[in-house]
């Protein structure tokens, strides 16, 4: 079986659940998917290396930009991230890059100002260890060319960096299905080709409250067609997140995190609602669990995941085991992974806690097809997954539709769900933010 966690894919097999063997595997996708996996893989190991950041800082609740350089005087970047608060902190850096240049965004416009506090380290060769840094305005050897100067208009990447607020409609090719199938296998190229981010399908408008929808494994933007056609465009403007599906959790996790931050600081959004379908739900509450430890979700409304896998996908554990690659995904999406023991906890302590956890509405399906099945499931998740203890704990609402894992994105009942639970969320988070 192909990981289609969340494709039209699904539909086409008439909820037929294919049990995960590599003869399958083989048959089902060809010995070319799996050549291209393995170059993609290595490719990844040598773009992204990962940095555990503490900040020495009184500014627990700041915001703080994390920028890596080729040298301290460079006229360009290789990357940036924002973080809200002093925890410790994940950073994804290009491999190349030597220098990290951190500082304290005092006045949230996503450029250095000089008497703004900062730290510039040398990069170590091996990330084993966390990075200490203590910022202090009182130094001079900042990076001059940084001064005053928007980041956006800085990068100077490898691959095409994530589209964040670009116009498109759902027609657009970076939608297609075979856009979807090149994110799950050749990850790398899809975001050399520009393929990933955030895009705009409607005219940003400041009096609109904005939806995020994030599709699943081997998905695309367009799965949310039928909800989308649903939405009350009078109220909501609709955003999508289109990312390739077969990076690590973990690494989506924290770029959503980024491009939500980076979002807020462009446009000043003050609520928005999060939407999400199959895998999409993990990388979502991944986020949550980010954005939570570092004190920066007070825009985020809502959540919705819908047949989301919270406890884990048991072929994946099959591909680990048998597959003659490893999609880095499976990786993450196998029930005992440390990605799945760590959902719905605070990232850095391991404890369950409540706070600003935007409300959570868990959507499940269990419509079951078919005579191979022998679990309960919608046809691709189990009923155990989807409606893992510590998932449905601290959920708001649980609601249940009798349709299999991609029907049930055209079900008239989730729409009219998400509406209700997008008004009552929309009068909290304003009594909580006035």
């Amino acid at each position: 079986m192909t990981f289609t966690l969340g494709t039209k894919e699904a539909a086409s097999m008439q909820g037929l659940k294919i049990i995960v063997t590599v003869t399958m595997i083989m048959l089902v996708t060809g010995c070319a998917n799996f050549r291209h996996l393995a170059k993609e893989v290595d490719m990844l190991d040598n773009i992204y290396v990962e940095y555990r950041v503490i900040i020495e800082s009184q500014h627990e609740t700041e915001s703080f930009v994390f920028i890596q350089l080729q040298e301290p005087s460079a006229n360009t970047i290789d990357g940036y991230e924002v973080v809200i608060g002093n925890q410790p902190i994940t950073v994804t850096g290009d491999s190349m890059s030597q220098y990290l240049f951190t500082f304290n965004d005092a006045n949230n416009d996503l450029r250095f100002q000089v008497g703004e506090a900062f730290s510039v380290i040398a990069l170590p060769e091996e990330a084993d260890k966390p990075l200490q840094l203590q910022l202090s305005n009182t130094q001079g050897n900042y990076p001059q060319a940084l001064v005053d100067r928007p980041l956006i208009n800085l990068l100077n990447v490898k691959f095409s960096p994530a589209k964040i607020g670009e116009m498109a409609t759902l027609a657009a090719p970076q939608f297609d299905r075979e856009s979807a199938n090149l994110g799950m296998w050749k990850p790398v190229t899809h975001l050399k080709q520009g393929n990933s981010g955030v895009f705009f399908l409607d005219d940003f408008d400041k009096s609109k409250i904005p939806v995020l929808f994030i599709h699943g494994m081997n998905g695309a933007a367009r799965d949310f067609e039928p909800i989308i056609a649903k939405v009350d465009r009078q109220k909501y403007q609709i955003w999508v997140m289109n990312y390739p599906s077969g990076l690590p959790l973990e690494l989506l996790a924290n770029g959503l995190n980024s491009l939500i931050k980076i979002i807020d600081y462009r446009y000043d959004v003050k609520t928005l609602h999060l939407v999400a379908h199959s895998m999409g739900g993990l990388v979502t509450q991944g986020y949550l669990d980010l954005c939570r430890n570092q004190l920066g979700c007070d825009d985020i409304a809502s959540f919705t995941s819908i047949s989301s896998p919270f406890g884990g996908v048991e072929s994946a554990q099959s591909g680990l085991d048998y597959a003659p690659v490893v999609m880095p995904a499976w990786r993450d999406l196998a029930p005992n992974s440390e990605f799945i023991a760590k959902l719905f906890t605070d990232r850095f302590t391991g404890h369950e806690d409540d706070f600003s956890r935007p409300p959570h509405q868990l959507i499940f399906g269990y419509r079951v097809s078919g005579i191979i099945n022998k679990k309960s499931s919608d046809g691709v998740i189990s009923l155990d997954s989807q409606l893992r203890d510590r998932a449905q704990q601290q959920a708001d609402r649980i609601y249940g539709l009798n349709e299999d894992h991609v029907s049930i994105l055209a079900n008239d009942n989730l729409a009219k769900a998400l509406h209700e639970f997008w008004q009552t969320s929309e009068q909290a988070h304003k009594a909580n933010t006035q």
